[in-house]
């Protein structure tokens, strides 16, 4: 087959996608299919879209994108918007069997190119927008923002042959929203390889790198620090437990809200909180093998639009993870059958207290990758995604 994926969104290296968009493309090559990738393009002699993919069967049409502010929502829409229009004149004139779309505001055009040109449409769902907005506290569901966003999304997802979403909470949402439960498929993201990780402390390139002491017990969140992670709730449980000496905080990356967070650290005192630049990707298992515990917070209801990339990489390290996504929902549930951890409130930072104090005491080492080898597995998730496209 011949699959198109169109790509409007600029391409930023330090996106926790790019891993996970490599393994794709390069199941749907080695299963014997041609790949035709359009992507936008701030800067045409930029080409580290290309993922280091390095076969004969993909080509590249790349499609220049009026540059847009990150934080200015307006301003990004509508430059995703006359991309994804750009692109659909291209996908319009392409023969191909399948648009492989990974879902934007924007993706109708492309979608809408596809239908009329005869191809069947995968749309891949990483989130759910608008939704997650609202999560966010950007945009009010009742507002004419949200509706007027929902109504092409729903355009989207009812021309799409197959959806393919995260998370069992997300097709929940998905199927709320009138889809066909049997249009949607679940497919987990996964980590960088299926090995499990195992790195004794001494060895642990993080702890090398910043000298960290053995003596102390870390609760680690790293990631991306923005409107939906609810970095917060973490600030408000090392408030909590500032008097407890051997527990430390570690908030290692970067974000819009990373500057407020740091504020809120220093003018309430927490000494007990380190902060830490943005790591580079080949670090993020010396960093979650580092945790006493694994911290993973969102927004209150964000479980329905969002999982985050890393619990796949935090998995294949083997330390306790403790979910602030709130316990009425889906993934809560794989959490406890799988035990391989907590799963507390999104708002009530004494949940997360006590778990953290739980973790402390137990001194968990017993390592438990149930999970993510039959959810979260590379090999297994890749062959789902090529299976998808025999629609």
């Amino acid at each position: 087959m011949k699959i198109v994926i169109a790509t409007p969104i600029l391409y930023e290296p330090s996106s926790p996608f790019n891993h996970l968009f490599k393994d794709i493309i390069e199941g749907f090559l080695e299963a014997g299919h041609e790949v035709v990738r359009i992507v936008a393009c701030e800067d045409m002699n930029d080409d580290r879209y290309k993922l280091g993919i390095d076969n004969s069967a993909i080509s590249y049409i790349p499609v220049l994108r009026k540059k847009a502010g990150h934080s200015k929502m307006i301003q990004r829409y509508l430059s995703d918007t006359l991309t994804s229009i750009k692109m659909s004149r291209v996908i319009k004139k392409v023969k191909a069997d399948i648009l492989f779309e990974d879902v934007c505001y924007s993706s109708y055009w492309t979608v809408k190119a596809a239908k009329k040109n005869r191809m069947k449409v995968v749309a891949m769902l990483q989130d759910i927008w608008p939704d997650n907005a609202v999560q966010s506290r950007i945009i009010h569901q009742k507002s004419v923002l949200y509706k007027y966003f929902e109504f092409w999304q729903r355009a989207v997802y009812r021309n799409a042959n197959k959806i393919i979403c995260i998370s069992d909470d997300m097709k929940l949402l998905i199927e709320s929203k009138g889809i066909p439960n049997n249009k949607i498929n679940v497919i987990y993201n996964w980590g960088y390889s299926d090995e499990i990780v195992d790195i004794p402390w001494e060895e642990n390139k993080f702890v090398k790198k910043y000298n960290l002491s053995k003596d102390f017990f870390y609760a680690i969140y790293a990631g991306n620090i923005g409107k939906m992670q609810n970095v917060e709730l973490i600030l408000k449980a090392a408030e909590r437990l500032k008097n407890k000496d051997r527990i430390k905080f570690l908030i290692i990356g970067d974000g819009v809200r990373k500057d407020a967070i740091e504020q809120i650290a220093i003018k309430k005192k927490l000494t007990n909180i380190l902060f830490f630049p943005l790591q580079a990707p080949e670090l993020a298992t010396s960093i979650y093998s580092a945790a006493g515990v694994n911290l993973i917070p969102l927004v209150p209801g964000g479980v329905k639009t969002a999982l985050p990339s890393k619990i796949g990489v935090c998995l294949s390290c083997g330390r306790p993870i403790i979910f602030a996504f709130g316990k009425e929902c889906r993934f809560a549930e794989l959490v406890k059958k799988y035990t391989v951890g907590d799963c507390v409130s999104a708002e009530d930072e004494m949940e997360l207290v006590e778990a953290i104090c739980n973790n402390v005491n137990e001194i968990k080492n017993e390592k438990n990758y149930d999970l993510f080898q039959e959810r979260f597995n590379k090999e297994i998730n890749v062959k789902s995604y090529i299976e998808t496209l025999y629609i």
